[in-house]
């Protein structure tokens, strides 16, 4: 597949203006709970997901949301019948507040073993987001306070450098760099599902519709990060950090 710099389509509505202004300075803090879908379990906190998914003998929780929100998520994972003692392995999909604000929180409380990036050691050690570029008027007007946002920082117990077989962890599936979003980013592909954090993201309105996400400094190897996974035959649904789910189809028809 070509790796030619894309331009994707966007599309930036009032109400969506409205919408994540809301959710990224603290409002709309209660979880959302998607219906169950081949073994993933969805939560919604602050605009930020969380998934739980049962692969094999392990289940894994792919992003922790963000700090202070950890209580929400925990009462919400309850009420929906998951015990966070129950999750083997937390993967971080890159060091941004909204998706390693949790992490240490986990690590602490339930002992939650923690997968990472190596990449973005340093970033997770700091507990403070790296240097963001806005790719919406937006994203920009937002970026001051997000800039700011920080969480106590966390260490993995697993680095992963280009890529990791789960098998090795008693599970299927495996981890991949791309690198992209920030320099540690890794999705989760397990069967037809990827779990690719911040690669892209679903529109505001139409959340299965995918976009470019809000903050991405090399827009270029985005592209090729995208081309990458979508070169991957079996994969069919990609679950995103933000909004979403979005299919292949759909991705393939926004960023080819």
């Amino acid at each position: 597949m070509a790796t030619k710099p894309r331009r994707p389509r966007f599309s930036i509505k009032p109400l969506g203006f409205m919408a994540l202004a809301l959710a990224l300075n603290g409002c709309g803090t209660h979880p959302q709970q998607q219906a169950e879908q081949n073994r993933v379990k969805t939560f919604t906190v602050s605009l930020a997901n969380i998934h739980i998914v049962d692969a094999g003998a392990k289940r894994l929780m792919i992003d922790a949301g963000k700090h202070g929100d950890e209580p929400t998520l925990v009462a919400a994972m309850q009420a929906a019948g998951i015990d966070p003692r129950s999750i083997d392995y937390l993967i971080i999909t890159h060091g941004h507040t909204d998706h390693a604000g949790g992490a240490r929180y986990f690590k602490e409380h339930f002992g939650t073993s923690i997968i990472a990036g190596r990449a973005d050691q340093a970033m997770l050690a700091s507990g403070k987001n790296a240097a963001l570029c806005s790719t919406t008027v937006l994203a920009s007007f937002l970026k001051p306070s997000i800039q700011r946002d920080s969480y106590p920082p966390i260490s993995a117990d697993i680095w992963v450098d280009q890529a990791l077989d789960l098998a090795t962890l008693g599970t299927k599936g495996r981890i991949v760099s791309l690198p992209s979003h920030t320099p540690g980013s890794i999705a989760v592909l397990i069967d037809d599902q990827a779990f690719v954090g911040d690669l892209v993201r679903g529109e505001l309105l139409s959340k299965t519709q995918p976009a470019r996400h809000f903050y991405m400094c090399d827009l270029k190897n985005n592209d090729k990060d995208i081309a990458t996974l979508l070169d991957n035959q079996g994969i069919k649904t990609w679950y995103t950090g933000h909004m979403g789910p979005v299919s292949t189809p759909a991705v393939t028809e926004v960023f080819e």
